[in-house]
């Protein structure tokens, strides 16, 4: 090797079960390729895990195969689906903010995890400023099981916040506590759904 020239780095991989299961069901990859739209040159590079499949990829397969993406690959990253308020309000990326964000996959996600990334610092300490929250299990409208925990909290209109829930004034409305602001009293929440995991950025 000439001098000051260094090794290459050896290319990344993104290990997965799909070729598994395709030959499994006795499928092609001609066959698959048509089914999740993508060419055959993309699905066996894929496969052969030197090209990463988006989370949109994994769906299809996952419809395609009849398995659940996390047995598909353990490693699928989670989908960035809005902005949530600490202190003020935000809206999520449904109503426009876009692009969509993959990020790192919880051990313990499903499926339906989820994750929001925070705005604001009502919650310092807890959820700071553009840390990530993670959740999957949507409560519409919240149950007991969630009172007194954190918990993205939807309130209509498009806002979201996150927030500590607690059994409000009057019936089926909710207070929603910080932790350095004073508390939303008697909120309309329209769903809740328990922080999962949360993670610093």
């Amino acid at each position: 090797m000439t001098e000051g020239m260094s090794a290459p780095k050896p290319a990344q991989r993104y290990p997965n079960e799909l070729r598994r299961y395709r030959v499994e069901d006795s499928l092609t990859l001609e066959q698959v390729a048509e089914r999740v739209n993508l060419s055959i040159s993309q699905v066996s590079r894929i496969e052969r895990g030197e090209r990463q499949p988006t989370l949109a990829d994994l769906r299809l397969f996952s419809k395609v195969l009849k398995r659940p993406i996390s047995a598909l690959v353990a490693s699928a990253p989670v989908m960035v689906v809005g902005f949530v308020g600490a202190g003020g309000e935000a809206m999520p990326y449904a109503e426009g903010q876009g692009p969509y964000e993959e990020v790192e996959r919880p051990v313990d996600a499903s499926d339906n995890t989820v994750a929001v990334v925070v705005k604001g610092d009502s919650m310092a300490g807890t959820a700071d400023d553009g840390w990530i929250l993670y959740y999957d299990d949507v409560r519409a409208p919240p149950s007991d099981d969630l009172l007194g925990l954190l918990c993205v909290v939807g309130l209509g209109e498009s806002r979201v916040l996150v927030k500590r829930l607690q059994r409000g004034r009057r019936r089926g409305r909710f207070d929603l506590y910080s932790n350095n602001t004073k508390p939303l009293l008697d909120q309309e929440v329209e769903w809740a759904a328990k922080v999962t995991w949360i993670k610093p950025r």
